[in-house]
């Protein structure tokens, strides 16, 4: 759950930049199209950071023992 609080706010940056950049210079690109650019980019980075931020707390190496 804690992931999401960090992948949601993500996707929805990348679906605003998405459609500006979009927008602004490739206004040629039919507006359906500019759509699912903005869709497929915003579900790829998505999942990507999903997966990137993944807890592996129980993989960390304990802290070594002073002497």
């Amino acid at each position: 759950m804690k992931r999401f609080k960090v992948v949601i706010p993500l996707m929805v940056i990348v679906a605003i930049l998405a459609t500006w950049i979009l927008g602004k210079d490739h206004s040629a690109v039919p507006l359906e199209s500019r759509i699912l650019i903005t869709i497929g980019g915003t579900l790829i980075s998505g999942i990507i950071s999903y997966f990137l931020l993944s807890n592996k707390e129980d993989q960390i190496d304990p802290k070594p023992k002073q002497k």
